[in-house]
């Protein structure tokens, strides 16, 4: 019994044409990488006495270079490898993701607390979970618990916004 071979193209590795996504993605992690050293180059210096030895710019650049050997990493144990067949992203997934940028773009004008209730309420609810008793919960006490830690304990300042003075 021989194996049967697999026809050409088929899970997109060697001989397709085509490169692999892992190469895909990690070329667009260390471009955006790049682009974001970039942006802590513009970052002022902070006296000694303030920054502990510690620039502003450290931080990021420190995770930046993380995820970038994670990514070239990723890149090198890719290589060689054929591509799996993968089925189509769900809709749900979109729908998902297009919510949290519409969230992202709210909490502008609604205030990042009633913002943060409409999607705790919504995605749930989208996501088919109909015990109530839950959801409202959820929806109302996991915002109130956000604000509470990081405007209160931690004396985070959130903005108003121009609709809720919150």
């Amino acid at each position: 019994m021989t194996a049967r071979p697999e026809r050409e193209g088929e899970t997109g590795g060697r001989g397709s044409g085509r490169l692999p996504s892992d190469l895909i993605v990690g070329g667009c992690i260390l471009l955006f990488c790049a682009a974001a050293w970039g942006v802590t180059l513009t970052f002022g210096r902070a006296p000694a006495v303030v920054a502990q030895n510690v620039q502003p710019a450290t931080f990021p650049r420190l995770v930046l270079a993380v995820i970038a050997v994670l990514t070239v990493a990723m890149m090198i144990l890719a290589r060689g490898r054929p591509e799996p067949r993968r089925s189509r992203v769900p809709a749900m997934t979109w729908l998902s993701a297009g919510i949290a940028v519409g969230f992202v773009l709210a909490f502008q004008w609604l205030g990042i607390v009633p913002a943060m209730m409409l999607l705790c309420l919504g995605l749930p609810l989208l996501w088919g979970e109909r015990r109530w008793y839950l959801v409202v919960p959820f929806g109302l006490g996991f915002p109130l618990a956000v604000y509470a830690l990081f405007a209160e304990m931690l004396g985070v300042h959130f903005e108003p916004s121009p609709l809720v003075f919150w």
